[in-house]
């Protein structure tokens, strides 16, 4: 087969943050040409990305409509087929990680999953299955979580991490035929570098609502201060990913993208305060976090998102993540720390 007639299949270009950051790392770095699969809705926005790309780089990318819950993954007959005949790699990115997401998207996560587990049969040249879960599949557990651990005894904050639960599930029954690896990014945010970012949610709902407050407000404490928050930029997840997936070693194992060295809330928010001019989180204040940011006005039509993120801040987890740093020993690539690019992630919401 020549360069360009072998592939690595990305799902979710251009709706999921990773994924985009992946098209245009693999179209930098790999040899091998890009096929996205793009729902026909993303078709437009999909293109507006391409065209911004260098004319050589663009041609390696081509787009193949269709739906990653739908049956051969809504494409014909005879593109399911050319299709499996090409790839030799598999970026799913396409499972909605969204905490507020809904319980429909939560079943097109387990339907994309089983379609992509049959395409990945049908492929007789596929070198890795590379499956983007989250680190909140853990749920409601608290401590110490390891990358080898999936369980549900703790149970769930949200039909997401459940769905997640299941996938992995899934993956982990297919992993003795197929050459199977598991991402667990932790909360990401965006480009540490350009400050890009898809959708301004997660942490950004935090500098949103410090920007949108008077210059003298002092943002109220959560009750649990020192609950540790491991946010990581896409850029890094995806370099990381990127190096992971390439190593023969990552086939079978599961590997958390966290910051090795989290921040607690109480830090992101001193940090975040810093960075907008307001004052220093006030402590000891009867109107808690969750009260402020639920009953911001700007905040209104993020009400959904908005609960399922404080849900996250309620939760005290540290993640292991010596797989990660095993495959990523001696290659130069780290994940930055919170203050390094708090400046961009404030810079971008401001644009908003």
């Amino acid at each position: 087969m020549g360069t360009l007639a072998r592939s690595v299949l990305v799902t979710g270009f251009p709706g999921r943050q990773p994924a985009v950051h992946l098209v245009r790392e693999l179209v930098a770095h790999d040899e091998r040409s890009v096929c996205c699969l793009v729902t026909e809705g993303r078709q437009e926005r999909a293109l507006e990305l391409l065209e911004a790309l260098p004319a050589s780089l663009k041609e390696r990318v081509s787009l193949w409509i269709g739906d990653p819950r739908s049956m051969d993954l809504g494409l014909s007959g005879e593109e399911f087929a050319a299709l499996t005949e090409r790839v030799e790699v598999v970026h799913h990115c396409a499972l909605v990680t969204d905490p507020a997401g809904t319980a429909e998207e939560a079943d097109g996560n387990v339907r994309a999953t089983a379609e992509i587990l049959e395409f990945a049969e049908a492929a007789p040249r596929l070198r890795r299955l590379v499956c983007w879960s989250s680190a909140t599949v853990s749920g409601n557990r608290e401590g110490f979580v390891k990358e080898t651990e999936l369980d549900d005894k703790m149970g769930f904050r949200n039909p997401i991490e459940e769905s997640l639960y299941r996938v992995e599930r899934m993956l982990g029954e297919s992993a003795d035929e197929l050459p199977i690896v598991v991402l667990r990014p932790a909360l990401m945010v965006g480009d540490s570098v350009t400050g890009e970012v898809e959708d301004l949610d997660g942490l950004y709902l935090l500098i949103r609502f410090l920007l949108s407050a008077p210059d003298d407000y002092r943002i109220p404490t959560p009750s649990r201060t020192g609950v540790r928050i491991s946010a990581v930029p896409v850029d890094y997840a995806v370099r990381a990913a990127c190096h992971i997936a390439a190593n023969e070693q990552s086939i079978g194992r599961t590997f958390h993208i966290v910051d090795p060295k989290p921040v607690t809330v109480q830090h992101a928010l001193q940090l975040f305060a810093e960075a907008t001019g307001r004052p220093a989180p006030r402590e000891h204040d009867p109107l808690n976090l969750a009260t402020a940011l639920m009953r911001a006005p700007g905040l209104q039509r993020f009400r959904n998102t908005t609960r399922a993120f404080l849900d996250q801040l309620k939760t005290d987890v540290i993640y292991d993540d010596r797989n990660t740093r095993e495959l990523l020993a001696g290659a130069g690539i780290s994940c930055p720390a919170l203050e390094s690019y708090v400046e961009m992630m404030v810079a971008r919401a401001q644009q908003d």
